[in-house]
């Protein structure tokens, strides 16, 4: 994910490709899912460019309630 404080389209796109190129290279992962654990907001470009422009199948803004969360762990469906 992108520094939340990029002021402009190109510097999301650059630190996205960046960081997808690492985990490509050293782990052999492509990200599907993105999770913005703590956001202060978004522009209405980055959500097109999460899903069209970097092949995300969804986008997670904000924190898991804690209920949910307990729930989860109790399951073991954390993933």
């Amino acid at each position: 994910m992108h520094d939340e404080a990029t002021t402009h389209y190109m510097g999301m796109i650059d630190q996205t490709t960046l960081g997808h190129s690492f985990l490509k290279k050293e782990l052999g992962v492509i990200p599907k899912v993105g999770w913005q654990i703590d956001p202060f907001g978004h522009s209405a470009t980055q959500g097109t460019l999460m899903t069209s422009g970097f092949g995300f199948d969804a986008l997670y803004f904000g924190r898991i309630h804690y209920v949910d969360l307990e729930n989860r762990q109790k399951e073991a469906q954390c993933e």
